[in-house]
């Protein structure tokens, strides 16, 4: 794989994308049409941003990543770190300008949502990156935006904050999986496996996941805004989530992609939420 598209890690990216797609899905429903270019632009401005993201963690992470992750670009020496860092400023430059563009459309509440998501970024990588406890909490905020930025793109945010909120816990627990995952080769990283042990950190990570399995039928019930189809398909999410709690503790690499793939099963289910409207 071009080195440039490994560290841009495009799918990940694109899970960002199809977040604010889905989440201004939700708010707008039937009308969407009419929101047509701020909903492409909105996608087109998270996909950017979540590739400038994933090359910038990967910059701050050359060193840890010697250990943990030897196959990826910069410690395989396939680019160097300057290559990195302007490949990622390029990309956030250009997910900027176009959320300016994007704010003239969409109204003006629509740029302090960026501006929060490039402030979490950066305090992560330049600040609580080492602080893992604080770092996970703000990786989950972020994802979080990307729900809230779609349905203000269409001036419709309560629904799409609930969802967010779920989004939150799943992506937090995620994180904490991604930790244990990683505990050996975390060098000067206050972590919460290191913080507490493997075995409670994974106690933790479940019970995030458990509440965003709780809160995803909510949308269904009791607020009646989606179908039973929506339900069918979150369920199966909600399945996978919860099979994953036992791999953590025996496998947390297998877990994380567990729930990666769960979690796009919940973008899914959320598409057919606003497409099947109760």
């Amino acid at each position: 794989m071009n080195p440039y598209l490994n560290i841009g890690r495009p799918l990940t990216s694109l899970m960002i994308g199809l977040a604010v797609f889905t989440s201004a899905l939700i708010g707008a429903g039937s009308d969407v049409g009419k929101y047509a270019l701020p909903v492409f632009l909105g996608f087109a401005v998270a996909f950017l941003f979540g590739i400038a993201g994933n090359a910038i963690n990967d910059y701050f992470d050359y060193e840890n990543d010697k250990i943990n992750h030897p196959e990826r670009p910069l410690p395989s020496g396939e680019l160097k770190p300057g290559q990195a860092l302007g490949f990622s400023m390029v990309f956030f430059a250009i997910s900027f300008l176009l959320s300016l563009y994007l704010s003239s459309l969409a109204g003006y509440a629509v740029l302090p949502v960026v501006i929060i998501a490039l402030a979490c970024q950066l305090a992560y990588e330049l600040r609580f990156k080492h602080e893992k406890v604080i770092g996970n909490m703000i990786i989950g905020t972020q994802t979080a935006l990307a729900f809230i930025f779609g349905g203000v793109i269409v001036g419709k945010t309560t629904i799409t904050g609930i969802i967010a909120v779920a989004v939150f816990l799943s992506i937090a627990g995620r994180e904490i999986v991604k930790d244990i995952e990683d505990v050996k080769g975390d060098k000067g990283r206050n972590t919460l496996p290191k913080k507490i042990g493997v075995r409670k950190a994974g106690i933790v990570a479940a019970f995030l996941i458990i509440l965003a399995v709780l809160i995803s039928p909510i949308p269904y019930y009791p607020l009646h805004q989606f179908g039973w189809q929506y339900l069918a398909v979150v369920l199966i999410a909600d399945v996978m989530f919860i099979g994953s709690i036992p791999v953590i503790f025996r496998d947390a690499k297998k877990a994380r992609r567990m729930l990666k793939f769960a979690m796009l099963i919940a973008i899914i289910a959320f598409m057919v939420g606003s497409a099947f409207r109760a």
